[in-house]
């Protein structure tokens, strides 16, 4: 399976511009969790939540926690692959609200193909380089 994200160079920042602002704690964690969406059954709560709600039942929420709370918004493509979407840090409830929002506009400018897809680059991620633009 593989990991993709939808690079932006607007609010909200990308997957892996958000990556290069966490620690290296809160960074590995994510990291093994991506790992483990990779290689094994989709996991329920705590570590992924499933959007019941029609309008967002496509979506789901990849969460991790340190001394913040973070959250990535996320989606499968038809082959398998996971599209991850909205990253934010979770403050309040209308975070996750307005993360699943932007998710939505996300998800259809890459169906209309306004936006496209990359893969993750986890060799990157990994070594900790510095990846924010």
């Amino acid at each position: 399976m593989k990991l993709y994200y939808a690079p932006t160079e607007r609010n909200p920042p990308d997957l892996v511009a958000f990556m290069g602002t966490l620690d290296p704690k809160l960074r590995s964690k994510l990291l093994s969790q991506f790992y483990m969406l990779m290689t094994q059954p989709l996991p329920g709560e705590p570590a992924v939540k499933h959007f019941g709600i029609e309008k967002y039942n496509k979506l789901y929420e990849l969460r991790a926690r340190s001394q913040i709370m973070v959250r990535i918004i996320f989606t499968f493509q038809d082959d398998g692959g996971i599209i991850f979407l909205v990253p934010f840090i979770k403050k309040h409830t209308r975070n996750t609200m307005q993360a699943l929002d932007g998710s939505l506009k996300m998800l259809r400018q890459i169906e209309n193909g306004v936006s496209g897809v990359q893969e993750v680059p986890i060799t990157k991620l990994l070594k900790g380089a510095e990846i924010s633009q």
